[in-house]
């Protein structure tokens, strides 16, 4: 009976793509890729900003500081881009496109055309929020935050560059994370594979959408834990730590 229940687990959780026992795995494979080099991306931003805002950098110091911004969007820029062509609305999906792909050049930019594109792209990172109130599909708030990330960002960078403000942007930006990291909480819940077996199981399951789900075992027979004990914060975490929420919670913090 044990080891038809075992065998019986084991494809369950093969067909669910998530858990090795004792172990939390979310659902898509390297998390660390893509939301590690936007958060680089971010907190190199930030430094960026705190950095021209004292004072003190000269000319050359801002420019190679603005190359590790556009070298780290560079690691994150084909996924970013792929959750961007995710974008139902044409006209945030055309300006998110657009102003990725020309970001690569604001080192060469003259003056007048830093601060229009500075206006465009803060423009368009507002456009990004309002879209983030307006679907209700998981799936388009994510691929809608990992935009909205992005051109906060670069907007950020773009209005430090040209000498505007960024209070307002910022308080944005903080608004438009808070909704990500909302909209994008896992769903999660305590559930028994197969009820009546023995010895009995317990699974722990978060969902956020499609794949980005995970589940950990635990199972304690005899006085001893066989699988686990669950760890559910781990389990929450690994649901959501390749959307655009995990990406919202490590930065927000690091926002002037």
């Amino acid at each position: 009976m044990r080891a038809r229940s075992f065998r019986g687990l084991a494809a369950a959780a093969v067909a669910l793509a998530v858990i090795l026992p004792g172990t939390v795995q979310p659902a898509r494979a390297n998390p660390d890729g893509t939301n590690s080099s936007l958060i680089e991306f971010v907190d190199l931003a930030v430094d960026l900003m705190g950095r021209i805002g004292g004072g003190g950098l000269t000319p050359e110091a801002v420019i190679g500081m603005t190359q590790d911004i556009i070298n780290a969007l560079d690691q994150a820029e084909s996924a970013v881009i792929a959750h961007i062509d995710g974008i139902a609305a044409a006209d945030l999906r055309g300006d998110a496109r657009h102003h990725v792909l020309e970001f690569a050049d604001i080192n060469n930019f003259e003056v007048d055309t830093l601060e229009d594109w500075a206006q465009s792209v803060s423009g368009a990172a507002s456009d990004a929020y309002e879209y983030l109130d307006a679907v209700a599909d998981p799936r388009a708030v994510d691929d809608i935050g990992y935009a909205a990330i992005t051109l906060y960002t670069l907007a950020a960078v773009a209005r430090v560059r040209a000498g505007f403000g960024t209070t307002r942007l910022m308080q944005d930006y903080r608004g438009a994370l808070q909704e990500i990291i909302t909209r994008l909480a896992p769903r999660c819940r305590y559930h028994f594979p197969e009820p009546g077996a023995g010895p009995l199981i317990r699974a722990y399951t978060c969902d956020v959408y499609g794949n980005h789900t995970a589940t950990q075992l635990e199972q304690y027979h005899l006085g001893v834990w066989q699988l686990g004990p669950i760890d559910p914060a781990a389990v929450e975490a690994a649901s959501y730590a390749n959307t655009s929420r995990r990406v919202a919670i490590e930065v927000l913090p690091t926002l002037p």
